[in-house]
């Protein structure tokens, strides 16, 4: 696994990369929070993202919990053990509140980190198995722009097919279980709300994202009525559609399992 450890105590900091090297790991160490979040972002954009945060709690620049909530904030996806020499139940909470994959008191026994770590690399690869059953339709006359953020969400996992015109998307919408919508709303040959709506007719099972340069107040109120999850305006951040890309799976999920409740409830 791809590991980094954020602590202000370089020896510890050196001892724990040294023995993680050992099991095989590749490790590196920060002993200043305050960059950490860029270099995580940094680190998915090149296709190198950490699996697995070893955080210290009390640093000097900037609390292990700000930056824990931070990090879960903009959907990093990478599992986080909160490392500590301070015994405190608020502690524990907060950590178990942002879902933190384990709490290591200081010293840290490297038997028991080992084990923890065995656990975060089964999720890390139940994480990348869950995202390949996931589909998502991308639809863009752009076509340097639609491949992008196809390159970008197959990077994180993600079952993604670009289409370029109205007509390829309601084909292969059809054709496929789409989870996911992404379409700009101007296409040459339609505007994307009225490709929403032709793809709602088909199955409402899915969530849809809208991407415009050209908005306005009544794009928007429509976009509202034909219940969008997303919409995102130009320029285009890729980072915060990867992350509304994943809540909006989040969402989805929920609906089904309401959805598969009210079922076997009548």
């Amino acid at each position: 696994m791809r590991i980094l450890i954020v602590d202000d105590e370089i020896e510890i900091c050196k001892r724990l990369q040294r023995e993680l090297k050992k099991e095989g790991h590749e490790v590196e160490y920060r002993i200043s929070p305050l960059n950490v979040l860029e270099d995580l972002k940094e680190a998915r954009r090149d296709n190198k993202p950490y699996n697995l945060l070893l955080l210290n709690i009390r640093m000097p620049e900037m609390d292990g919990l700000t930056l824990f909530s931070r990090i879960r904030e903009e959907c990093l996806g990478v599992e986080v053990i909160i490392t500590t020499g301070y015994r405190e139940e608020q502690t524990v909470i907060e950590a178990i509140h942002l879902s933190a994959l384990n709490y290591l008191s200081k010293p840290i026994n490297l038997g028991e980190l080992e084990a923890v770590l065995c656990e975060g690399h089964k999720k890390v690869v139940k994480a990348k198995n869950n995202h390949k059953k996931y589909h998502i339709l991308v639809v863009d006359d752009e076509k340097n722009l639609c491949d992008r953020i196809k390159h970008e969400l197959d990077k994180e996992g993600y079952q993604t097919a670009a289409t370029y015109t109205g007509e390829e998307c309601i084909d292969y919408f059809k054709k496929n279980k789409i989870d996911v919508l992404i379409a700009d709303i101007r296409i040459s040959t339609i505007n994307g709300l009225e490709l929403l709506e032709r793809c709602r007719e088909i199955t409402d099972d899915f969530i849809s994202i809208i991407i415009t340069g050209h908005g306005n107040h009544e794009t928007a109120k429509k976009s509202l009525k034909l219940g969008v999850y997303d919409y995102i305006k130009k320029p285009l951040s890729l980072d915060k559609l990867i992350k509304s890309v994943k809540k909006g799976i989040e969402h989805l999920q929920a609906l089904r399992g309401s959805t598969l409740k009210d079922n076997k409830d009548h």
